[in-house]
């Protein structure tokens, strides 16, 4: 079994020479076993090895004989062991959780803040280690599956996660059956602890685990292999559409005013996979979690599409959905119930809480550029940089880039800003002069009306000499005759080029 941890840890790259690894050990078969294993492989690797101990203060004097029993087994093997007591109980009752949520939740609160302090004394990079194996990530794929998480439940346990910065979470077991775990530590003559918890039916997890996966043994000896494979193949599908998805809410999803909105024009031009993709994605983002967020609420936005303007419906974490005239509109916040016993919204105070401020450049930025050097000047959502060129006549070389642009720089004067529109803005659009009013422009581009004063425009006064990712005024395009050329190059967020 040792050999097989190895080669998924280099396979996986959970572990590299000089980490800092914490071992989350309950002292049951799993856990002991990770232990015992991760120290046979610590010269190999190179790694630091300790191991916390989470007292839940749920079972009385066992739970206290399972922190005993942690701690003298750290002790006979060299290894340094944190014991920290929370209490399961009464978090869970003060958040409205049920037992195991609470606990679970506690635990990485107590591995993250061990990483933290650890962190903080020097150490590089830290990997929690959980001891998570095969069976359990074929009852979590299962559990899923019954409670309708959809494609990214089935997925299972991922190998590896970055909690945050330079600090991880991994599972070395998940390779290895309980079996070849019980066996690794009956081979061993090592004892360990048995939660009596772990044999309540009453919990989801534990139904399963006692009352499912043993039947499905029967069906199929490799059923718990077939399971792990099928997550497997189904997390790759899954990084797929989320790369896809990307793309498609750049096109398709706007965000202001705190709210997001997802453009049904645009929604319905991808697959049904992909809208389903985007729509789960978008609650995850007004949510601030994914995690009771299910099909069920997946496709009741989907339906909330094809709704009059002005429907509603409530969602996980105080979310509501409402349709409106671009599409659907999701905002998270305070919801409570008016004298009539129905359900409002509070809607925040301040409306112009996203208004953009104006970037200009100034003189001493036009010298710089005479001078040779490229300004650059930050956006909060993109950084611009601007580079005086010298052209060499030759039209074939103007780039055709979204987010790059050269402009006539000897038709451009001072006075140029960074901003959204305002009342008057317009575009040159022949070299007649002829003028088109930046609305218009809008209007024939079939750019939504949410998205409109979250675009950012280049301009001289009511002039626009380029609407970011879209055209250019005629006044300073580039000709044979030009000398010099305004490079101006947008980049970060949501601007960049594909």
């Amino acid at each position: 079994m040792t050999e097989d941890v190895l080669n998924w840890i280099k396979k996986e790259k959970l572990m590299t020479e000089g980490d800092t690894v914490i071992v989350g050990l309950s002292g049951g078969a799993d856990s002991v076993a990770l232990l015992l294993v991760l120290l046979e492989l610590r010269e190999r690797i190179g790694y630091t090895l300790l191991a916390i101990h989470v007292e839940h203060g749920i079972r009385g004097g066992e739970s206290r004989k399972d922190a005993a029993f942690a701690e003298e087994l750290c002790r006979q093997k060299g290894v340094p062991c944190r014991i920290c007591p929370v209490s399961v109980p009464e978090y869970a009752a003060a958040e409205g959780l049920g037992i195991e949520e609470a606990a679970r939740i506690l635990r990485y609160d107590c591995y993250q803040k061990e990483a933290e302090k650890l962190k903080k004394n020097g150490a590089g990079h830290v990997c929690i280690a959980l001891a998570h194996h095969a069976n359990d990530n074929a009852e979590t794929v299962l559990f899923q599956m019954a409670r309708g998480s959809g494609i990214h439940g089935m997925c299972g346990m991922h190998p590896k996660r970055v909690l945050a910065g330079d600090i991880s979470i991994v599972r070395p077991l998940l390779c290895v059956s309980r079996k070849q775990i019980e066996e690794y530590l009956d081979k061993a003559g090592q004892e360990y602890r048995t939660d009596g918890t772990n044999l309540d039916i009453n919990y989801s997890r534990n139904r399963i685990r006692h009352c499912v996966l043993p039947e499905l043994l029967k069906v199929n000896e490799q059923s718990v292999s077939h399971i792990n494979q099928s997550a497997l193949l189904l997390q790759q599908a899954v990084d797929y559409m989320e790369q896809e998805t990307k793309k498609a809410m750049q096109t398709c999803c706007a965000f202001t005013d705190g709210a997001y909105t997802i453009l049904k024009n645009e929604w319905q031009q991808y697959p049904d996979i992909i809208r389903q993709e985007i729509v789960h994605a978008v609650l995850g983002k007004a949510s601030g979690s994914r995690k009771d967020i299910g099909m069920v609420h997946v496709q009741d936005v989907c339906a909330l599409m094809e709704k009059q303007t002005g429907r509603e419906i409530m969602l996980p974490y105080q979310v509501t959905a409402c349709r409106v005239y671009e599409g659907v509109r999701l905002r998270r916040g305070e919801i409570q119930k008016d004298a009539g016993g129905a359900w409002k919204k509070l809607e925040p105070e301040d409306k112009n809480e996203n208004v953009r401020p104006v970037y200009k450049l100034t003189e001493t930025d036009f010298a710089k550029l005479e001078a040779g050097e490229t300004v650059t000047i930050t956006l909060p959502d993109a950084s611009v940089s601007l580079r005086l060129l010298l052209f060499s006549g030759k039209i074939d070389e103007i780039p055709k880039n979204q987010y790059t642009k050269w402009l006539n720089y000897d038709r451009i004067e001072c006075g140029l800003q960074f901003r959204s529109r305002t009342s008057g803005d317009y575009l040159t659009v022949d070299d007649a002069g002829h003028k088109k009013k930046l609305k218009s422009y809008f209007i024939d581009e079939k750019i939504p009306q949410i998205k409109r004063d979250h675009i950012w425009l280049l301009a001289q006064q009511s002039h626009v000499l380029w609407v970011i990712g879209g055209r250019i005024s005629a006044v300073c395009k580039i000709k044979e005759d030009t000398k010099r050329i305004l490079e101006v190059r947008i980049d970060g967020g949501n601007y960049r080029e594909d």
